[in-house]
């Protein structure tokens, strides 16, 4: 299937019905939020506001249609296939009065406030990144340690 909005819409809507908060994240949410025209993606990035990947690892298991990626299990991220579309989630928690993605169990990651704002895909709204954390995100990303996905030990090994 075709990376739409409306596949944005019906992962957004499959993951909230299981009790799990999440943001649009990258390049769905700048063009949710008017930041950039309509194109083409290759994926669905969000932000998961939890405590952990609990509710999360227990759906990915669960539910038939989202299949994980376990090249792509790490201490701050989930990604799995739902209708041929690559989602990835990072992990974002609370730190005292802030919000923070701790990368790779080890790299801080502090998230400017507001975290979110209303987007809008196909007529719906839709909570996406603020645009000032999308763009404190582009700014930071090296710091991140992205090249780090490439290392085995990196990732994180399923729970029982």
């Amino acid at each position: 299937m075709a990376n739409t909005a409306q596949s944005v819409i019906d992962i957004l809507s499959r993951l909230h019905r299981a009790g799990l908060s999440c943001l649009l994240f990258g390049g769905w949410a700048e063009e949710a939020l008017g930041l950039a025209p309509p194109r083409q993606h290759r994926d669905i990035d969000l932000l998961l506001t939890a405590d952990g990947f609990a509710v999360l690892d227990r759906l990915l298991k669960s539910d038939p249609l989202l299949d994980e990626i376990a090249g792509k299990r790490f201490a701050h991220k989930r990604a799995f296939i739902f209708e041929g579309v690559m989602v990835e989630a990072t992990l974002v928690q609370r730190d005292g009065a802030g919000r923070r993605t701790l990368f790779w169990g080890d790299v801080p990651f502090d998230w400017v406030s507001p975290l979110a704002e209303e987007g809008a895909l196909v007529g719906q709204a839709v909570a996406c990144a603020s645009r000032d954390n999308l763009r404190h995100y582009r700014k930071g990303h090296r710091a991140t340690e992205p090249w780090r996905w490439r290392d085995g030990a990196s990732l994180v090994a399923p729970a029982g």
